[in-house]
């Protein structure tokens, strides 16, 4: 399976009272295939996978596949602070149908690198799933290591990176040392032509809810070395995606985001906490600039 292009970091939508809005999902996934994404990737950081039951993971790791209906593998986030917490949603998330899971670093509990590489290689050996690992140390204060990495990409079923530092130098160096052997993905909204052309093989982005389209014609267009197009798209998407890339209080610019456009989000689950009337404003001119209203 190809882990390369557009993937959409799926919000969850939510009804008013709260519930998960499942033909929301369906919408949602109709709208993100009909844009030329490659795959759909439910229930990581933008899903608000930590805020979900265990019914709830499952109920939209199923919805999300009906939906796709084989038309774009799905991947479904397993994450969590333990091994063995990791394995048991990842078995649940190949039962419920998911083709490829991605599983972020721990969280909470922090080990050093010979704990981290033998917690991967673990839920490798244990689950029959291709992973993709998911490293974002600004959210987990865990790191994966270049020379662990180096150890990671050895294994089968360990099959991309997405890579959300928004370290340039480490994303470069990663690019360098492994992206010859698996493929690399940027998680960074803000950063996406600067890691495009550093010749990654595609991106998982919260910002793909937004624009679709746009972002696939904008890695097109770096695969077709027209580079004044490119730098035309990431600046049109560029205040959005500033706009969505706060440390805190995320999705909650996203969900304002599509649901200014009109489509499904409902609000984020607590703690998170609705915009204020100023970033609501400064979320309308940046979909404005991005030709998106």
């Amino acid at each position: 399976m190809k882990v390369e292009g557009i993937i959409p970091a799926m919000l969850t939508p939510f009804t008013d009272t709260g519930e998960v809005d499942t033909e929301g999902i369906r919408e949602t996934v109709n709208y993100l295939i009909s844009n030329g994404v490659s795959q759909i990737m439910c229930l990581g950081s933008t899903g608000e996978a930590t805020a979900l039951t265990k019914s709830e993971r499952i109920t939209i790791i199923e919805e999300t596949v009906r939906a796709a209906n084989r038309r774009a593998p799905v991947m479904a986030g397993t994450g969590a602070p333990t091994t063995r917490d990791v394995i048991e949603q990842t078995r649940e998330a190949k039962s419920a149908g998911a083709d490829l899971v991605m599983i972020v670093t721990p969280f909470y509990e922090i080990p050093n690198q010979e704990g981290l590489y033998r917690h991967y290689a673990t839920i490798a050996e244990t689950v029959d799933i291709p992973i993709v690992l998911y490293n974002i140390p600004p959210h987990t204060n865990v790191e994966i290591g270049l020379s662990t990495l180096e150890r990671l990409v050895e294994i089968d079923n360990i099959v991309a990176l997405k890579e959300s530092s928004g370290n340039l130098s480490y994303f470069a160096e990663a690019m360098l040392k492994v992206g010859d052997k698996i493929p690399i993905l940027t998680g960074g909204d803000d950063i996406t032509l600067p890691c495009f052309a550093l010749g990654c093989h595609g991106a998982i982005l919260a910002l793909a809810n937004i624009a679709p389209r746009t972002l696939v014609d904008l890695y097109q267009a770096v695969r077709e070395r027209d580079m004044a197009k490119a730098a035309k798209l990431y600046y049109q998407l560029l205040p959005i995606a500033r706009a969505i890339s706060t440390a805190e209080n995320f999705p909650a610019p996203l969900k304002e985001a599509v649901n200014q456009l009109g489509r499904p989000a409902g609000p984020a689950r607590s703690p998170i906490m609705p915009v204020n009337p100023t970033e609501k404003e400064t979320i309308r001119q940046a979909l404005k600039t991005a030709n998106l209203v």
